[in-house]
């Protein structure tokens, strides 16, 4: 799936796609989006909501050390702005 909006300078989508469980009969979604040069990343996967057993989310995180888990939203496109603003946020730590 092509995003909608473009990314921020110097970041790709590297991952976007969406899987059926035949076993749990539903779908899930997995999006990564990734800084180039740095390597840092962003990904979108779905996710149980903890002490909700009904309950889906989609969980967005950072895989660098000083942000981890960056928020739990309800939808795709919610998760896609969260990750958007870390991304126009994110500053390079210096080398």
């Amino acid at each position: 799936m092509a995003e909608s909006v473009s990314l921020p300078a110097g970041w790709n989508c590297v991952t976007d796609l969406t899987r059926h469980d035949s076993f749990m009969d539903r779908e899930y979604t997995t999006v990564t989006y990734e800084q180039e040069g740095t390597g840092q990343r962003v990904i979108i996967t779905d996710v149980q909501e903890p002490n909700n057993f009904g309950g889906w989310g989609f969980l967005v995180q950072s895989d660098g050390s000083d942000y981890g888990e960056l928020g739990l939203v309800e939808d795709i496109g919610s998760a896609r702005e969260l990750a958007r603003e870390f991304m126009e946020e994110y500053e390079a730590p210096p080398e």
